[in-house]
Parts: C-alpha cells; structure tokens; sequence
C-alpha cells in the first residue's frame, strides 16, 4: 500500500479517507493530477517500449531473409509479408517487453492487493452474467459501427479497417496474443497498476480514467468505445471481487470475439448474430433490473472530493494523449 507523507492519509484497510479528519486538499488537488498524468505518461512509454521493441524485431527478421536489397518491389512485398505473418509474435514481444519496463519504471509489484480474494464469492452464474453483459456490449458497439458506416462517405469503413488489423492476427501466435497474453498483460497494466494507484481518490474515479486510458489504448475508432465500455466492467470485477476474475473474463471475452471472427458458415454467422442481440437484449434487461444495487455500488464508489474529476481531467497530457489516439485511429480509416 502506498502511503502518503502529505496532510491527509489512507484507511490501510480499505483505502478510504478516515472520516471526520480535516485535510489539506490543495495537496490532495495536485496528487490527483499528478497521478493521472503520471499514468498517461507511464502508458506513452510503454507504447514506445512496445512498437520499438517490436519495430526492431521485425527489421532484424527482414534483413536476415532478405537476398535482393536492389529490389524495391520484392523488399516491399516481403516486409508486407512478414508483417501479417509475424505480427502476433511481434505483439506478443512487445507487449510482453512493455509491460515489464513498465512496471520497473513504476517500482511496484506486479500483483497488488486487487489480486486477492474478496469477501464476495465469484459463483459460475455470475461469470455467467458477466460475459452475457460482455456479448451485449460487443453487439450494440457492432450495431453503433454499423450505422456510422452508412454515414460515413463511400470508400470509408470503421468495421472493415478494424478488420485488417484483426485478420493480421489470424496466427497461432496472433491468437494466443488476442486471448492469453493480451488479456493477462492488459489487465495487470490497465486493472493492476492504474486502477489501484488512482482508487484511494475512488474507486469511481479510478474505474473511469483507467477505462478511458484503456478504450482509446487500442487506437482503432470501433474498438474505442467497446473496450471503454468493457473496461469499466472489468474496472468494477477488479474492485469488487478481484483481477484475477477480469483476467478470465478477458480472456473469454476475447476468445469468443475470435471464436465468432472466424465463422465462415452464413447459417453459424447467422445464429451468432441472433445470440449477440438476445445477449444485448439479457443486458439491458439486467441492467433495469439490479439497478438499485448498482446504483448503490455507484454511490459507494464515489470521489471523495466534489472536485476529483474537474482536477484529474484538467491533465493536459491525458487529453494529448486522447487526442493522438483518436487521430491514429482516423487515419487507420483514410488510409484503408
């Protein structure tokens, strides 16, 4: 547990405020900008870390097998070649080396307190419910990307740039990134260090920025408010039960997208799409119907200073990185 050498302090046991203690909330101000910008920070280096480390990798492998440098055409066509076959082990490296460095930097433990058992038992019906709520989401998001392509003009497709990317990772290796490493290595940044370093500002508060960090990490327009949404999912299994479980529910998440991915049977397709939309329908449904007890884990959660998130928000280098995020993402668009 981190602790404070500031005028106000941390309930070790459960990471509140104590009540009914004055505190010097100018300090408390300045931590709360302070540690958004520092995630954001410590996430742009672990980009750096990742694409480099998988930059020089994939130029080694090319100079190795290449036999015609004279060539430009035959260079071009191997580099574009290399790059769909070795993509997944390339972000597996990648994600792998980043994530490591990533940690060093920030001079924590891998696995914090989020990781242990809570009181709260994990039943198989509600893992059940969780990754029905995951298939909804992942439907409407479906639904929303494919209305915006009717917007958007002729030649411009959200659905079909983001399926390059994945038809990239069609791999032995690709797939183990998508369902095992990916997810684990994701959550223990994302769930692990961000969320539990920003929770003693709320659990709230830290739920939403890690989701945002996470949803616009993945810098494709159609996965940006899928992965937000599904990250304030996981935000809330991480904190009421543990990460272990949004580790599984990952995994899952994206076991079954591949799995539905890679469907070439019009009727499998078919049947698949009905289950996303009844899945959709069980969400909305649930969502109705426990919405007491979420709006009182909603309440539980929230910042324990009314001005939480005008000062976390204020980051100029959350909203650079948003921004740069974003813009990658249209251009993946354009240039598809």
């Amino acid at each position: 547990m981190e602790s404070f050498s500031h005028n106000y302090t941390l309930n070790n046991q459960n990471n509140r405020l104590f009540p009914g203690v004055i505190y010097n909330w100018a300090l408390f101000e300045r931590d709360v900008r302070r540690d958004v910008r520092n995630c954001v920070l410590f996430l742009a280096f672990f980009f750096v870390v990742n694409i480099t480390v998988a930059a020089i990798l994939h130029a080694a492998y090319v100079l190795a097998e290449a036999s015609d440098f004279n060539d430009p055409e035959a260079l071009n066509a191997m580099i574009s070649e290399s790059s769909g076959s070795s993509a997944g082990m390339l972000s597996i490296v990648g994600i792998v080396c980043g994530s490591c460095v990533f940690f060093i930097l920030r001079k924590r433990r891998f696995i914090t307190d989020l990781a242990l058992p809570s009181a709260e038992l994990m039943t198989p019906k509600i893992l059940i419910v969780l990754i029905i709520a995951t298939q909804g989401i992942q439907c409407a998001s479906s639904i929303i990307a494919t209305l915006v392509d009717t917007l958007l003009p002729r030649g411009l497709s959200i659905i079909d740039s983001y399926g390059e990317v994945i038809d990239s990772l069609f791999t032995p290796l690709g797939l183990v990134y998508i369902v095992l490493v990916g997810p684990i290595f994701e959550e223990l940044v994302f769930r692990g260090a961000m969320l539990g370093n920003l929770r003693r500002f709320g659990d709230n508060f830290a739920i939403i920025v890690s989701s945002l960090l996470f949803g616009f990490y993945h810098m494709t327009i159609m996965q940006i408010p899928f992965s937000f949404i599904v990250g304030l999912l996981l935000g809330y299994v991480t904190v009421r039960w543990s990460i272990r479980v949004a580790i599984l529910l990952h995994i899952v998440t994206n076991g079954l997208s591949v799995l539905i991915s890679g469907l070439k049977s019009e009727i499998l397709m078919g049947v698949c799409g009905l289950a996303l939309i009844a899945c959709l329908i069980a969400t909305i449904a649930m969502a109705i119907h426990w919405r007491k007890p979420l709006k009182a884990r909603i309440r539980a959660g929230a910042a324990y200073y009314p001005y939480t998130y005008i000062n976390g928000f204020s980051s100029i280098a959350l909203w650079l990185f948003l921004v740069v995020t974003t813009v990658v993402g249209i251009v993946q668009v354009i240039d598809f």
